[in-house]
């Protein structure tokens, strides 16, 4: 173990693994093994291993032997950071003297206080690997041994009860069901503890999955045993589809009956041949598994897919009884049940799937000693596809890569036990050793069929096998990011059954990074890597290009998930470091960071720079101190602003997108900053990588400058939008009602505080209340006002009778009353709304196209009300029993957060706010009789006067002013509620409480499978989904194109990924060239391309920029002939100029052309306020100049932009042909600066 390999623990430690056992090589491992083993990794060229050995030992506050660690700033650090170190390191000072040692500098330790600190629950030891061996293979050692063995230290190890739970040395347990990761290990070591899962005693295997990384090309292995079970293939949730109709297709043979499905219009299934299909109805019926109930609704069967016929109709079958046997199932439903029309939508089941794995020994077949020595003698199964999980399109298919890739792997191997080194390039002697690699790479894997292969098949194997001997010494850090979250997630495939595995080797390459690289480690003519920040980078790119990366200004836009492991990437990269060079007038690199966010609870569990202290600070400046602990001399920038602020650029303004960066990496989360972002590099010229992550899927996408398309270039689909009249009254997927409830609590506890609090001190002044309701109806309409008074009465009456707070009685009074608000609630909401419903659209009523109203997406809801369980009138069945426990729950969730709006934050604190289940029961015990008789309903109310239009005004009045009245005198106390802003991470809160109990209510009324806390909390909380193993990976790929965009390299270098961990699926492809616009005169331009003009702001000269000179300037340098004129002149959406309109506007053709963009874009009407520009008298000009403040901030901006870019179209007078040019910029060249801006 070396810290170096932290990258699949960091992952596994922050998704949760419970327990890690870390390995350290026996002491009395022999000489060879061991000279084997440092020769298979040469820590020298770990960067990645030496910023987290940097990174641990600051942050535990320890020094290494050479005086890193311990600092975080280093010299240019900042004091309030310093103090705040200072202050850490004496906490852990008090840690290692209650521990009574000292950091022995051992590497296994360091990795396990470093994971401790990562994750505080997780629990970390450390053992021998013999131990480790002896463990998995379920062995015990006799006392006896230790008697004929003096050399060996292992204590005796008594029988335990849990025999699948052996300890070795220092009480080391590997658990019940363990998972071996054995990352960067020869050959020779992998087989050996491959073997030792394979042979566990009792017969069952220890899942073993192997990662490696070797210059820029990768291995992972999986082999998780003969009877492996995968629980869940790609963990998206079963999506329900609507259904319009089942027929039964006849069936001449007597076999099983089948059905051709078909899906309600505008709907599409998401199902494939052989998937089981669950149908339900009305009431959320299903199949009637045996592990829940299936409902009051209709049972029906399970089917298998046997035809797809469209996106919209598929063909089942009755899956065989014993099937349903082995799965537990009831007695099966009749088949005819599926035909009766109940049915009203289906859904995909998911059942476990069974796979085997092959050993790695099985694979590699050595069956002697002398084999064994050279595992991959034979090499016959590379050309098994079913043994190599493809991962590149372009890669994963070639016969000759994937050979040369294996047979380097084993070279490696080889090369490392017979030199005890692995090769080195630039040493010197007679046969270089990429020379000496090749040739035992031929001997090992061509040796007997080398005449038979074409000479450019040979040529091209041994430039790939040249190729690894020349990087595979060094470690690259974007691969090995790569690299450990493929790991990662695999280990946790193995751990859980959860998404497909690696099937069995996955090979990965990013050879196309080595263009442009000389022949060895080290470029010709170039420095030694003694002195270089980042050598493993400078050993496989060369010094010149890993300098030229350190000199580069980097802006990351967003540190949270992404951000994090992109940072943590770039410090160990060296990127932003300064360079090596220290010429006068050398640029220093720098990375710019900005995040607006704070770190929340929630973010700890896959943003891996963060601890417990640093929640509540800004994520920028967290992440920056967290990565100066893995590079000291990083020059960090950190801002909370936010890119893309309507009202000011802040720090990002042109000057900075000109010249204070040179690649832009997204890390965000939301499309608008994006498309934002895009906008200015495009504008710039500048390089774009931009990732996001959604589960287990995630993408890559990178915008080279003057080639490839922009991010805006494509969009995805938009979003749909739920109907305003389908949340409000037809939901039909738990979506909606997740919607409807977080809707409600915004309604309930944000926006109700907020209206009376913004009305109290107007209630206050008032004398005449008649007038107020009056001026209430004439502003709101009168059912909108009638609503408000009603709120108004209930939120600000209650201080009538309670107005003092100090009062002891003032908190049973505000939980009295909270309780009585939150029964009325349950019933208007659950009940009465529903009856209303059903009364206004019967159950058997048609629409206006004569089909049943209740039919396609629309449920007929169920009225839910609570009954008392000694009731005389109603049945309380075992179904009301459950209803009455949710409506209890809504009840007393409503009521806690209802308290707290009439308390203060310290009060609101209190326990004594926590409404018991047992209290809210009561209150609807209660209140049920009596708010059955209420009839204070508005449309009771309404009758009052007896139908005419001025008595119904009269009583629209009296029923606003009785409300208003009541919230009269709770308002002369000028009380102040509490507004509750939506938090989905505080668990204790209660908001997610009354969100599910109120969303899972609504779902139960309309025969909705309900969501449990975790899912609302998703669906509310708006939370993308997020895995540290996916970031990791998309991370990782993200700075590998950054290598290539500060290389220079080609378009066709470049890969956008597309991939998902849970299938596996991996995706990469060229970045599709920008396209080609076609213009006038057989001419093409794209989004890169822009026409150029300066414009001196400052001098007399520049003033006479006129509209007329522009144009004029603008059909010069296109190239324009006298048949092609300007039709059309624009910025942004505001028109400037119209040939149709202004070609013989004198005044407007010699006015300035900043004035007229000025005048443009404050206009209301941009072509009417063009032309009263030069028509329009001197007062009605000088009236127009009173701006708003939108206008204001709009020319503000406008002022301080260093150019403007135009749209402009000119049109072929002959042809009449309209065609677009490019961007036309104008250049504003800052005078009083001295400088010219930069075109």
């Amino acid at each position: 173990v070396r810290p170096g390999r932290a990258g699949a623990r960091e992952d596994l430690a922050l998704r949760g693994a419970g327990r890690f056992v870390l390995t350290r090589e026996d002491d009395g491992d022999d000489e060879k093994a061991s000279a084997e083993e440092d020769g298979y990794f040469d820590g020298a060229l770990d960067d990645l291993g030496a910023a987290y050995r940097r990174a641990a030992l600051a942050e535990a506050g320890w020094a290494d032997a050479d005086g890193e660690g311990g600092g975080e700033d280093g010299e240019d650090g900042e004091v309030e950071e310093e103090e705040k170190e200072e202050e850490g390191n004496s906490d852990l000072e008090e840690e290692e003297e209650e521990r009574g040692r000292s950091f022995p500098f051992d590497e296994a330790d360091l990795l396990a206080e470093y994971v401790r600190r990562l994750n505080p629950g997780v629990r970390v030891d450390v053992a021998s690997r013999s131990t480790v061996l002896r463990l998995l293979r379920g062995g015990r050692k006799d006392r006896r041994d230790d008697e004929d063995d003096e050399d060996d230290d292992e204590r005796v190890i008594d029988d335990s009860d849990d025999a699948s739970d052996d300890e070795g040395d220092d009480g080391v347990s590997l658990g019940s069901d363990p998972v071996v990761v054995c990352v960067d290990r020869s050959i020779s070591r992998q087989l050996a503890t491959n073997d030792a899962c394979r042979s566990r005693r009792g017969g069952r295997s220890v899942p073993f999955v192997s990662v490696e990384t070797a210059g820029v090309y990768a291995k992972v292995f999986c082999d998780f045993g003969d009877d492996f079970v995968v629980v869940d293939e790609d963990g998206e949730g079963p999506r329900s589809t609507l259904l319009d109709r089942v027929e039964a297709i006849p069936d001449d043979n007597g076999g099983r009956t089948r059905f051709e499905v078909r899906c309600l219009e505008g709907e599409r299934h998401d199902v494939s041949l052989g998937d089981v299909v669950e149908f339900r109805g009305e009431s959320g019926g299903g199949a009637g598994r045996g592990d829940r109930p299936a409902g009051d609704g209709p049972s029906f069967p399970r089917c298998e897919v046997t035809h797809v016929i469209s996106p919209t109709r598929f063909v089942v079958e009755e899956r065989a009884e014993e099937e349903e046997e082995e799965e537990g199932r009831r007695p099966r439903p009749e088949t005819n049940a599926l035909l009766d029309g109940t049915a009203r939508s289906f859904s995909r089941v998911k059942l476990p799937r069974r796979t085997s794995f092959s050993s790695l020994r099985e694979i590699l077949r050595p069956t002697s000693e002398a084999e064994e020595e050279e595992p991959l003698a034979q090499l016959s199964r590379c050309d098994d596809d079913a043994l190599f999980a493809p991962s590149d399109l372009d890669k994963s298919f070639d016969p000759v890569r994937r050979r040369a890739a294996m047979a380097s792997w084993a070279t490696s191997d080889a090369f490392v036990r017979t030199r005890r080194t692995s090769p080195d390039p630039s040493r010197k002697s007679e046969r270089t050793d990429v020379e000496r690699f090749r040739s035992l790479a031929r001997k090992l894997a061509w040796e007997d069929d080398d005449d038979d292969d074409p000479a450019p098949e040979r040529e091209r194997r041994d430039a790939l096998v040249d190729r690894f001997a020349r990087t595979c010494r060094a470690k690259f850090v974007p691969l090995q990011a790569v690299a450990g979250a493929l790991g990662a997630q695999e280990a946790l495939k193995a751990a859980t059954g959860l998404y497909n595995p690696v099937r069995q080797f996955l090979l990965y390459d990013c050879d196309e990074v080595l263009l442009r690289v000389g022949s060895a480690g080290v470029e010709a003519g170039e420095r030694s890597l003694e002195d270089c920040a980042s050598p493993g980078m400078a050993y496989v790119l060369g010094r010149r290009a890993t300098d030229e990366l350190a000199r580069s200004r980097l802006f990351l836009v967003g540190a949270g998930a992404i951000g994090c492991e992109l940072l943590k990437n770039l410090a160990a990269m060296g990127a932003g470091g300064g360079g090596s060079g220290s010429g006068k007038g050398e640029r220093r690199g720098g990375i710019v960071l900005t995040d607006m966010d704070t770190i929340e609870k929630s973010n700890l569990s896959r943003q891996l720079l963060f601890r417990d202290h640093d929640v509540g600070e800004f994520k920028s400046v967290a992440s920056r101190a967290a990565a100066l602990r893995f590079a000291p001399g990083l020059d960090i920038e950190a801002h909370t602003s936010r890119v893309g602020d309507d009202d000011d650029d802040g720090p990002f303004d042109d000057d900075f997108w000109s010249s204070g960066c040179d690649v832009v990496l997204n890390a965000l989360d939301n499309v608008e900053a994006r498309l934002f972002v895009d906008g200015r590099c495009v504008a710039h010229g500048l390089g774009l990588v931009d990732a996001g992550t959604l589960g287990p899927k995630g993408n890559v996408q990178v915008v080279v400058p003057g080639e490839s398309e922009s991010y805006g270039s494509s969009a995805d689909p938009p979003e749909p939008n739920i109907p305003v009249c389908t949340l409000k009254n037809f939901p039909y997927e738990i979506g909606h009602t997740i919607q409807w409830a977080r809707d409600l609590f915004d309604g309930y506890y944000r926006r109700r505080p907020r209206q009376a609090n913004d009305r109290v001190e107007r209630i206050a002044r008032t004398e005449d209340m008649t007038a107020f309701a009056r001026s209430l109806i004439d502003e709101l309409g009168e059912d909108a006002a009638m609503d408000m008074a009603e709120e108004l009465g209930e939120d600000l009456g209650f201080y009538s009778t309670h107005w003092d707070s100090s009062d002891p009685e003032y908190l049973s009074a505000v939980r009295k009353d909270s309780l009585v608000w939150a029964v009325r609630q349950a019933h208007l909401l659950f009940d009465k709304a529903m009856e209303e419903l059903i009364e206004k659209h019967p159950v058997d009523s048609l629409d206006d196209d004569g089909v049943p109203f209740w039919s396609g997406t629309r449920r007929v809801p169920k009225p839910l009300r609570f009954v008392p369980m000694d009731s005389q009138d109603d049945e309380v069945s075992a179904q009301q029993v459950i209803v009455n426990e949710r409506i209890a729950q809504f009840v007393r969730s409503a009521a806690r957060l209802r308290v707290e709006s009439f308390l203060d934050v310290n009060e609101a604190e209190d326990e004594s706010t926590t409404i018991s289940l047992d209290e809210a029961l009561v209150a609807l015990d209660e209140q049920a009789k009596l708010l059955r008789k209420k009839k204070k309903s508005k449309e009771i109310l309404h009758n009052l006067s007896g139908g005419g239009s001025s008595d119904d005004n009269d009583a629209s009045l009296a029923l606003v002013l009785e409300n208003l009245n009541g919230a009269k005198t709770g308002a002369s106390f000028l009380p102040c509620l509490k507004l509750a802003d939506f938090e989905k991470d505080d668990e204790s809160n209660g908001h997610v409480a009354f969100v599910t109990a109120a969303s899972n209510l609504r779902a139960l009324s309309y025969g909705i499978p309900p969501a449990d806390a975790m899912e609302t909390r998703r669906v509310a909380g708006r939370i993308v989904p997020a895995m540290i193993t996916t970031t990791g990976l998309v991370s990782g790929l993200s700075c590998l194109e950054l290598v290539k965009l500060i290389k220079g390299l080609p378009l066709q270098s470049h890969r956008n990924a597309f991939v998902n961990l849970a299938l596996p699926f991996f995706a990469f492809t060229t970045p599709v060239p920008a396209e080609e616009v076609e213009g006038f005169d057989g001419k093409t331009h794209t989004i890169w391309d822009r026409i150029t003009i300066k414009h001196a702001s400052g001098s007399s000269s520049g003033s006479n920029m006129t509209l007329r000179k522009f144009l004029g300037k603008v059909q010069k340098i296109a190239g324009c002939g006298g048949d092609v004129e300007i039709s059309s002149l624009s910025y942004g959406p505001y028109m400037i100029y119209a040939n149709f309109l202004h070609s013989h506007d004198e005044e407007l053709l010699e006015t300035n052309l900043l004035d007229v963009v000025r005048d443009a874009v404050i206009s209301d009407e941009d072509d009417d306020d063009l032309a009263a520009l030069s028509n329009g008298d001197d007062e009605e000009k000088e009236s127009s100049r009173i701006l708003t403040e939108e206008q204001n901030k709009i020319l503000s901006k406008l002022e301080k932009k260093r150019f403007i870019d135009f749209s402009v179209a000119v049109e072929d007078e002959e042809t009449g042909e309209e065609f677009e040019l490019p961007p036309v910029r104008l250049v504003k060249e800052m005078d009083r600066l001295g400088t010219e801006a930069n075109t």
